[in-house]
């Protein structure tokens, strides 16, 4: 029998011959008061199961719903009870949902439901299946056994021999199976004698079992975890590895959501030959741009007897018209400068020879703008001594932006720095520089700048270097530069464009006096000259864009002495059908290229290769970097580097990555080696680390 519920009305339809006279509109005798009845009866059975459908779909219904159909082969209501009974293939469709079973009842007095025999509720947001189920109409809770419910936004699955309905997405299982895989045998779950789960916020679970596949490999006595949120308090997924010398290694995170622009993670790690480190990152982003992230963790190695301790702190706020800074700490203590060498999964941690730390706060206004900055080094070399760096510890400037001033263009900038270390010579320094620029000329342009300079010194601990306490160097400079561009079309799919330029740079003389300064950065560079520059780009362009472009550039110094002539530098770039760029010096005097860098990429189907070079003569040092990504699908890829001394220890680094992505879970193992230390006398070292996601539950990446 097909009944049809539509706004506040109904009608019924019958599909079977119960009724020949009802559906023929044959109304005799007491046939009205039987039909009268049956329709009473059906509208509130009607009612009944378009209500479940409201409590099963999880949403909220209005009168003003879609046409409601319900099929079954039999209808009875035991009026002393008050119950309402629909037997034989129940079918209910409302929408994009429907509902079934073999059997349903309803006590009108309790408003609860029994349902039996394979029911199955099926909406865009649900699916569910039971061997029974017993609800509550008004309360819209329930209990439902052997059963399985499939959050289809969530992608969760959760089954066990007794589901109890809680809420709209909180449930209460008894043996419970928890898994995002779609899988009957599922690659990943969660088992656990009851579980409490609110789909979209967290697990909790007594005596849980992690399995893989039909496996357990991890057993805890509670187990309290997020579920399918990208921000919820609980347990992360650990990362397991191993190392040759510090052991197994164990890292387990915990996840804390404090607010919605701020959240925390804490780590703990072991490592069981090495020790024990601990670790706390918070995070947060506020209203006006601003965010940070702050870092601090500690190891002792036991081996050593040491302790190691990082802080990594950054805070950025930004704003184009009002007060804004930064900084970007990047702390070690004096034993811990090996951190990084002996404990990072980062391979350019682990090489990185120094570690920079900045701060800065601007103030703009219209065109110009006020800063105070700090900046400290900390050299990761063994047997380096920081203490030897002069830290700009801080610098106060004032930087004017390029204005026009009639026919001119003005600019300064301006500096009160101060240098400190422990070892070597110390001391304050002013630096002025106005500039005036002015440039015209249409097919060859000429642009001109003029600039006094000015930079006094006041120095402390200098006796022993030979410098002067006090030193005041005034000069200026002026540079001048013509350059042009030249372009010839080859017909319509090739195009060369050649663009020279000749520039003319004077600095007068400097007194050797006031030139014997100590080394603080690149404003001490600044040296007498008399120079003319040449410089030659080449640019090939066809219609998908610039293929390939080269330039030349050398001077001479009249001033130069014995070598007026400047090394000739030598570039090229490639961007297609590979990238390739690479630039070299060449000196005359020595007739020896003394740098050259370079670095390829090479896409070969699933495989990209690439290899950079790093030489440098004077320094005695080439080394070479090589790699290889391997991406066989969007689920599996790996990745191979090494680094490579030449000039020195031969093999320095190298690091494997391998990533396996499946529908529910996702894999990443990391591998590094790196050769015996000579120097240090140190063997070589393998490490492993293997970390987990597993998609709706957190996951973390390891940052050592």
């Amino acid at each position: 029998m097909k009944h049809m519920i539509q706004d506040t009305g109904f009608r019924m339809q019958d599909t079977t011959p119960l009724y020949p006279p009802l559906v023929r509109g044959e109304l005799k005798g007491g046939i009205m008061y039987h039909v009268s009845c049956i329709m009473h009866r059906s509208f509130l059975f009607f009612l009944l199961l378009f209500t479940v459908y409201c409590l099963l779909s999880a949403v909220y219904c209005f009168a003003e719903e879609p046409p409601t159909f319900i099929t079954s082969d039999s209808l009875e209501h035991e009026k002393d009870t008050s119950m309402y009974t629909a037997r034989g293939s129940v079918l209910v469709e409302q929408g994009e949902t429907i509902i079934m079973a073999d059997e349903m009842k309803y006590d009108e007095k309790t408003f609860n439901v029994f349902a039996e025999g394979d029911v199955v509720s099926d909406n865009p947001d649900m699916f569910l299946k039971a061997k029974k189920a017993e609800f509550n109409l008004r309360t819209k809770k329930g209990t439902f056994y052997n059963a399985e419910i499939f959050s289809k936004k969530e992608k969760f699955y959760i089954s066990g021999s007794e589901i109890e309905k809680r809420g709209e997405k909180e449930y209460y299982v008894k043996k419970a199976t928890i898994t995002t895989c779609e899988n009957p045998s599922p690659e990943w779950c969660i088992k656990g004698r009851t579980a409490d789960i609110i789909i979209g916020d967290r697990l909790k679970s007594g005596n849980a079992t992690f399995h893989i596949k039909d496996f357990p490999v991890l057993y805890t006595p509670y187990l309290w975890a997020p579920v399918l949120t990208e921000r919820k308090t609980g347990l992360l997924t650990p990362v397991i590895g191993y190392s040759q010398s510090k052991g197994f290694y164990y890292r387990q995170p915990f996840f804390w959501a404090i607010d919605e622009d701020k959240d925390a993670t804490f780590i703990a790690d072991w490592q069981s030959k090495a020790g024990i480190g601990e670790g706390a990152e918070y995070r947060y982003a506020a209203p006006g741009d601003v965010e940070g992230k702050h870092w601090l963790y500690h190891f002792y190695d036991k081996r050593a007897g040491q302790n190691f301790y990082e802080l990594k702190s950054s805070h950025t706020k930004r704003s184009m018209d009002s007060l804004s800074g930064y900084w970007n700490l990047n702390l070690l203590n004096e034993k811990g400068k090996s951190f990084y060498r002996e404990y990072s999964i980062n391979r350019l941690e682990r090489v990185n020879r120094f570690l920079e730390s900045t701060g800065e706060l601007t103030l703009p206004s219209e065109n110009s703008r006020l800063y105070l900055m700090s900046q400290y080094i900390i050299d990761l070399k063994d047997g380096s001594d920081t203490s030897a760096i002069a830290q700009r510890l801080p610098e106060l400037g004032y930087v004017v932006n390029p204005s026009g001033v009639g026919p001119v263009v003005f600019s300064m900038t301006s500096s009160a720095s101060n240098f400190s270390r422990d070892i070597g010579v110390s001391g304050q320094r002013l630096d002025l520089y106005p500039k005036l620029s002015h440039s015209f000329g249409d097919k060859v342009i000429l642009s001109q700048n003029l600039g006094l300079r000015e930079t006094m010194y006041s120095l402390h601990k200098n006796e022993a270097d030979g410098f002067k306490s006090s030193v005041h160097r005034d000069m200026f400079d002026y540079n001048i530069t013509a350059s042009s561009r030249l372009i010839k079309k080859y017909g319509e799919d090739l195009t060369h464009g050649v663009e020279p330029s000749l520039t003319y740079t004077f600095v007068p003389w400097i007194k050797k006096d006031n030139a014997n300064v100590p080394l603080f950065d690149s404003t001490e560079l600044y040296s007498r000259q008399s120079s003319i520059g040449l410089s030659l780009v080449n640019r090939l362009l066809d219609k998908k864009g610039e293929f390939l472009t080269t330039s030349m550039s050398e001077s001479y110094n009249s001033y130069g002495g014995d070598t007026p002539f400047s090394p000739l530098s030598v570039s090229a770039s490639i961007p297609r059908p590979f990238p390739i760029t690479a630039d070299a010096s060449y000196n005359h005097y020595t007739s020896r290229i003394e740098t050259v860098n370079s670095t390829v990429s090479i896409p070969v189907k699933k495989f990209s290769f690439s290899l950079g070079e790093r030489y440098n003569q004077p320094n005695n040092t080439m080394f070479y970097d090589i790699g290889a990504v391997y991406n066989h699908s969007k689920n599996l890829s790996a990745e191979v580097k090494v680094w490579y001394d030449s000039k020195g220890g031969g093999m320095r680094d190298s690091s494997f990555i391998m990533k396996y992505l499946q529908q529910c879970w996702g894999i990443t193992i990391t591998v590094n080696r790196r050769p015996p230390d000579k120097v240090n006398s140190k063997p070589s070292e393998l490490s492993v680390l293997v970390t987990f996601d597993l998609l709706g539950l957190g996951s973390y990446s390891a940052r050592k």
